[in-house]
């Protein structure tokens, strides 16, 4: 048989057992042995402390999953919070990282566009504000713009910018 170690036990978790296949449980807030092989990993995991040693912080285990933690507008990236250990799996806190950036990815991506459009779009107004209004009225007769009698010149300009940027996807 295996050399046990008293412990405090600081958050309930499953231990390997000599001669049980399943292990058993180690509860929060009781003394408890564990076998001193397992006793560092489970002290450096903040499971456990030594009976009588010197009093760590436990991490608090009611804390939320990284989905909860996220939804409260935190990044994925700092979970979980200080003080609180993981209730999420390794694999729901990477997913829910890729998750974040990506979305962070596909933000820049689209405020790259918009500026690209945006430039794009003062770029074939300078062009058009060089015609006469004989020669925009030709634009608009050709490129088959809807202009309303009382439109300002800037709103005909605009529409024909509009459309042209629509036109090009």
């Amino acid at each position: 048989m295996s050399a046990m170690k008293a412990v405090t036990v600081l958050m309930s978790v499953r231990v390997a057992e000599e001669g049980n296949l399943h292990g058993r449980e180690i509860v929060k807030g009781t003394e408890d042995q564990v076998p001193a092989e397992l006793f560092e990993g489970l002290k450096e995991a903040g499971y456990v402390e030594a009976l009588g040693g010197k009093k760590t912080n436990a991490l608090r285990d009611d804390g939320p999953t990284v989905a909860e933690y996220v939804a409260a507008g935190y990044a994925a990236s700092a979970y979980p919070p200080k003080g609180f250990a993981s209730r999420s799996t390794p694999e729901e806190i990477a997913a829910a990282i890729t998750e974040a950036e990506d979305a962070a990815a596909k933000k820049k991506a689209d405020e790259k566009a918009a500026k690209a459009a945006a430039k794009m779009r003062d770029a074939i107004l300078a062009d058009l504000m060089k015609l006469s209004d004989e020669d925009l009225a030709k634009v608009v007769e050709a490129e088959k713009i809807a202009v309303v009698d009382g439109d300002s010149k800037d709103v005909v300009l605009g529409k024909i910018a509009d459309a042209r940027m629509a036109s090009q996807g």
